[in-house]
């Protein structure tokens, strides 16, 4: 198995990376926002935030995610052969117009944001 890397494809060679201000300060509270729940779970910090998980609020948000997740895997399944972790336009790609792909524009963002809607 090879694994691909950035410094290895002569095509990403030419690429320039521009991190400004802006971009640090969000990687920096993508980063806090990563480690919350560890704080959360590990010390008494947030305890104040802390509440009981009420059968409807439970079964609520069951009854979003569900759908949610269910929408991401169909978008996958539908994609077959075509997806990849990482952006790549390989030459037996097509376009996808059926099945999920016919009602939804981009099925995998709106599950996305379906399953962070619901926690």
């Amino acid at each position: 198995m090879r694994l691909r890397r950035p410094d290895m494809d002569p095509r990403l060679a030419k690429a320039v990376v521009l991190r400004g201000p802006l971009e640090t300060a969000l990687r920096t509270l993508a980063w806090f926002g990563f480690f919350l729940p560890v704080v959360w779970v590990a010390t008494p910090v947030l305890a104040w935030a802390d509440y009981p998980l009420r059968p409807a609020s439970f079964l609520t948000g069951i009854g979003c995610l569900a759908p949610g997740l269910w929408l991401f895997h169909r978008s996958h399944a539908d994609l077959g052969t075509n997806w990849s972790i990482t952006l790549e336009v390989r030459e037996q790609h097509r376009l996808i117009t059926q099945d999920i792909y016919r009602r939804v524009r981009h099925p995998m963002y709106l599950a996305l944001l379906k399953t962070t809607s619901c926690t």
